[in-house]
């Protein structure tokens, strides 16, 4: 009888230290997890912010590079030629967010495409404004 309480004491024991082991197990599990976890977010966040610095070279096929020499009402002059705008240009920031024509000024980058019918009309334009 003795040797039962003993055994079942000791298996008791075992349960207990099992049941210990197996927390310290999913423990270890969990934090393994959540450095991986972190590790992966760390990469792909650093990946977006580096995309979003410049347009994608697809868009931007056909597109003439300039500066913004002078603003009139009605055209612009880009590295000194003057360019006309269509009614219904397209103008983005390098974000591809549109941007209103009053907030051009003369020294702004600018990506822009002209019509194929007339080569001084523009109906396409990237603009970086300076900082």
């Amino acid at each position: 009888m003795m040797d039962d309480a003993r055994t079942e004491g000791g298996k008791r024991g075992l349960n207990r230290g099992s049941q210990i082991g197996g927390y310290r197990c999913l423990f270890m599990r969990a934090g393994m997890i959540m450095v991986l976890a972190v590790t992966v977010l760390s990469v792909v966040s650093v990946g977006v912010t580096l995309a979003d610095d410049q347009p994608l070279p697809s868009m931007t096929i056909g597109y003439q590079n300039g500066a913004i020499t002078a603003i009139y009402e009605k055209t612009l002059d880009i590295n000194g030629r003057t360019y006309w705008l269509v009614p219904d240009v397209v103008m983005l920031d390098r974000f591809g967010r549109m941007v209103d024509p009053g907030r051009l000024v003369v020294t702004a980058e600018v990506k822009f495409h002209v019509t194929k019918e007339q080569n001084n009309k523009i109906d396409k334009m990237i603009v970086t404004l300076p900082r």
